[in-house]
């Protein structure tokens, strides 16, 4: 049976829904901003289609395939082991879920591999594919998939550093905004940009030590080197995108604060210029531009937009 290549926005609990009527489609393309929230909603699917304990981490019948070596790629060895494991009978219950972790990851020749198994999996098989980067897969996947944005919402993040950074951050905009500062020290925006990069890069280097130092605590039993290192650089740019995502959230604020002070239509032209320049820069952190390069290109051009008339 063939997917569809349609995109949809929906919630766990539609999901769950689909899944309580036999309606759930049996390949779910998940995508989403934040690499780490599409990884709890998928556990959390998966947990309903074994019929799992909600504290279950790991399952028999729950089988992941995940990016590894320092390229973080899916090879296609790693995929026929995972295509013969889903060809076994099922440990408990009659289902088996298949979690594809980055699979805009995942090699030609292993998504090849994998076309027949997504369109015809054995019996009581859902396979549950996470991505960032839903255009960078094979149109073959997708095409083989529901497409599924699920819906994510914003948590701010309780942290002291961060709280502090976001301060620094609004009076930065406040002063690139005023053209007559501007013009008495033009290169005052410029040394405080740079230095909101670095802390910026400090705060996403601390927070994601702490996310991985967590994360170790909890690894499934026989997973091998590679796929660590794999998972360490993956825990890096989950933290990166929540950050990302929680600076775009609070641009849009500031930017709300400033449209009373300069008018609405000049305020709302800013950011969204401001924000596109931001989404450019994420596109090229998922290309592995250089962080600070990418960032670089962030700032420098939100100071060109604020500073504009």
């Amino acid at each position: 049976m063939s997917g569809s290549s349609g995109r949809t926005k929906r919630n766990l609990e539609a999901l769950e829904g689909d899944l309580a009527s036999g309606r759930l489609h049996h390949a779910l393309l998940l995508q989403g901003k934040n690499l780490s929230a599409l990884e709890k909603g998928a556990i959390h699917l998966s947990r309903k289609i074994l019929g799992a304990p909600e504290e279950t981490e790991e399952h028999p019948d729950l089988f992941h395939l995940r990016p590894s070596g320092k390229a973080r790629l899916i090879t296609v060895e790693s995929t026929r082991e995972l295509i013969s494991d889903l060809n076994l009978s099922a440990s408990q219950g009659e289902n088996k879920v298949a979690l594809l972790h980055e699979v805009d990851r995942m090699r030609r020749e292993a998504a090849n591999a994998f076309l027949k198994t997504l369109e015809e999996p054995p019996r009581g098989t859902f396979i549950l594919m996470l991505t960032t980067r839903p255009h960078s897969l094979l149109p073959t996947i997708r095409s083989r998939c529901l497409q599924v944005r699920l819906e994510e919402k914003f948590e701010e993040l309780e942290d002291e550093e961060w709280k502090s950074w976001l301060n620094s951050y609004k009076a930065w905009i406040e002063l690139a905004s005023d053209r007559e500062a501007v013009r008495r020290d033009i290169a005052a925006p410029v040394f405080i940009a740079n230095g909101l990069i670095l802390s910026f890069r400090s705060i996403i280097a601390r927070k994601a030590n702490e996310v991985w130092a967590h994360r170790k605590q909890s690894l499934p039993e026989g997973i091998d080197e590679k796929e660590i290192d794999a998972m360490e650089a993956g825990v890096r740019k989950g933290t990166r995108a929540t950050l990302l995502a929680a600076l775009e959230e609070r641009t849009r604020d500031f930017a709300i604060s400033l449209a009373e002070e300069h008018g609405q239509e000049l305020a709302g032209r800013k950011l969204a210029q401001v924000i596109e320049s931001l989404e450019k820069a994420a596109g090229l952190l998922e290309v592995n531009l250089k962080e600070e390069t990418a960032l670089e290109y962030f700032w420098l051009s939100s100071l060109r937009t604020w500073t504009a008339k």
